[in-house]
């Protein structure tokens, strides 16, 4: 059994055309989003795309290997499958699927993913951290979820999630924890290449969440709750401004 990275990533963007290939501190932000995966030591770092130019971003980076995968593929998820078929990864190959919109992405986070895949035994494994904003939580962008007491998940969701009933009703503060879910995912080559062939779901299609589609068939998505979350994703030219802002601060601190 190995473990691999993979990031999908497409230049089709409709809020941030030639989303892969934005500036980061002066570099792409493809190639930002590798070398902190790399960090996490896997055994190679896949980056599937449909887009040349995302490709030769990547071109010189020691570790990184490049997937080319249909322009037409559904979802991350989709083209993840489609480049773990065409390398012939192993049925119990560990594939964590970081967003190439996350620059920030801590490497702790993608081996914490990873073990916890293993360590539940679930089919898949992804983060969640505590909502500390209450627009957040009735916020759509910003997807919840629910775990039951063994720490898998119950419902994803991008409505407040528990609805508290009472609380909300009256406009009082939510008195319960909430849980805001991190983008990032752990499975085994074989249940993504199961997920890719399942058919979109109710759910799924009506939350748009693609990770419905393994709870609505009846399969196991465990969620291990972190504090220290990454900071901001990049979907708009404000997210990005965002991001640089944050590095250049860290930078200006070290």
């Amino acid at each position: 059994m190995s473990e691999y990275v993979c990031i999908p990533a497409r230049c089709a963007s409709t809020r941030l055309p030639g989303k892969p290939l934005v500036l980061i501190q002066g570099e792409p932000m493809i190639r930002r989003v590798c070398r902190q995966a790399l960090k996490a030591e896997p055994e190679k770092v896949i980056v599937c795309t449909d887009d040349h130019r995302v490709a030769e971003a990547v071109s010189t980076l020691t570790g990184v290997e490049v997937c080319m995968t249909p322009a037409e593929a559904k979802s991350g998820t989709d083209r993840i499958a489609m480049a773990a078929a065409v390398l012939k990864l192993a049925p119990d190959d560990v594939i964590v699927n970081v967003q190439g919109d996350e620059p920030l992405i801590k490497p702790e986070h993608i081996k914490l993913t990873a073990q916890l895949l293993q360590d539940k035994r679930a089919d898949m494994a992804t983060l969640c951290a505590p909502i500390t904003c209450e627009q957040d939580l009735f916020d759509p962008s910003c997807v919840k979820v629910v775990l039951n007491k063994q720490g898998f998940a119950m419902y994803f969701s991008r409505a407040p999630i528990p609805y508290e009933r009472d609380n909300f009703m009256h406009h009082q503060p939510p008195a319960m924890a909430h849980y805001h879910h991190i983008g990032i995912y752990a499975y085994t080559a074989a249940t993504v290449q199961k997920f890719a062939v399942l058919e979109q779901t109710p759910a799924e299609r009506a939350e748009s969440l693609e990770q419905l589609r393994l709870l609505e068939n009846g399969m196991t998505i465990a969620a291990g709750i972190i504090t220290d979350p990454p900071e901001t994703g990049v979907d708009t030219p404000e997210d990005l401004e965002r991001v640089n802002a944050v590095l250049a601060l860290r930078r200006r601190q070290s």
